[in-house]
């Protein structure tokens, strides 16, 4: 079954497409995230950047950042990645290409195979994402599984390797998501004005 990921109505303008949210959880704001699409010659390049900040009691319980590049093309297929993630002290830098048999990418000295039709965990900012079975964690660098359906108020509902989130769009796009890992439930909200 072919799946539409990238057959979108952007970047429709030369700069491209900017999109960002905050990311909350019990009302408390975490941090950031923001993605920008545009035309890259025949690829269309995904910059996607997440800081997020969690405190206890005015200790940082939880740091991470991210910044990645994804170049996809309008087929859809992942074509190219390089991501760098600090988390937590850790340092976590990714890089792939696609090849004959499939998307490879590196994580340090270990490589690994996704198959052709695989998103990143940045791609559920499009609508059709979550319906992919194998998803990149580009951040921790490894394949998850997930599944998912659509619920009667037309949200889609993801199971994954450790996960479980809820996606609600707004035509191609994200407009508010859940994401639960580890019994914590982080919140995306579209900021104003995208």
């Amino acid at each position: 079954m072919q799946h539409s990921l990238l057959i979108l109505r952007i970047p429709s303008r030369p700069r491209g497409l900017n999109l960002s949210t905050t990311s909350f959880t019990r009302a408390i704001r975490l941090g950031y995230i923001s993605s920008k699409w545009c035309p890259d010659g025949e690829l269309i390049r995904l910059d996607h950047t997440r800081e997020i900040d969690v405190k206890v009691m005015m200790i940082t319980a939880f740091t991470e950042k991210h910044r990645s590049t994804e170049w996809w093309t309008k087929t859809p297929h992942l074509s190219k990645l390089n991501a760098k993630t600090q988390m937590n002290g850790k340092e976590v830098d990714m890089t792939g290409q696609i090849s004959p048999q499939g998307f490879v990418f590196k994580v340090g000295d270990q490589e690994e195979v996704a198959p052709f039709d695989a998103v990143t965990l940045a791609s559920y900012w499009v609508a059709d994402a979550p319906r992919h079975p194998v998803v990149i964690d580009v951040s921790q660098g490894k394949l998850l599984k997930t599944t998912s359906k659509k619920l009667p108020d037309g949200s889609i509902e993801l199971t994954g390797d450790g996960f479980q989130g809820k996606f609600t769009y707004e035509g191609d796009f994200l407009l508010v998501g859940e994401l639960t890992r580890n019994g914590n439930t982080v919140v995306y909200k579209k900021s104003p004005g995208n």
